[in-house]
């Protein structure tokens, strides 16, 4: 039911078939299927799952419905902001309540920011630019720039 809930004529040896044998209700299949699709695209949401190999598919598709229920409550930092902020629970509800095909509350923007955002430190590295040296070298700081205006093409610099 959950993958002929996609109005596609799909044969037995579908993609989606094994991602689905977790879920023992077909009902909840047949939503989980449909929130994906609409979520990643119907032609996405099996593209993805074909690029894993195929004893991963079914953790592909329970990652994928995690993250588009993350993304759904939290939009700005997913379930990975839900989880580093210890508020997994909200994503593991939200997927009960698509499983389930209950409405989904979504965090306000604001709320996201504040009480949700990931904990980085002043000096985390993932957020350094490698060409920073390069760039503070020649007097100014990419970074700045960024938030000003467009960075100078190496080109046109005259230093």
């Amino acid at each position: 039911m959950a993958v002929e809930s996609l109005r596609k004529g799909y044969n037995d040896n579908c993609t989606l078939r094994p991602c689905l044998q977790w879920i023992k209700n077909p009902d909840f299949q047949a939503n989980a299927t449909v929130f994906l699709a609409k979520f990643n695209g119907r032609a996405g949401l099996i593209n993805l799952i074909n690029a894993g190999p195929e004893h991963l598919r079914p953790a592909i598709f329970r990652s994928l419905l995690d993250e588009a229920c993350g993304r759904i409550v939290n939009p700005i930092y997913g379930s990975a902001g839900l989880l580093w902020s210890g508020s997994w629970q909200l994503c593991q509800t939200t997927v009960e309540a698509v499983l389930s095909g209950a409405p989904i509350m979504q965090i306000s923007a604001e709320s996201a920011v504040s009480s949700m955002s990931p904990p980085l430190k002043a000096g985390d590295i993932r957020h350094v630019s490698k060409e920073e040296k390069k760039y503070s070298a020649r007097g100014y700081s990419p970074v700045v720039q960024k938030l000003s205006r467009p960075m100078p093409s190496p080109f046109l610099l005259t230093k």
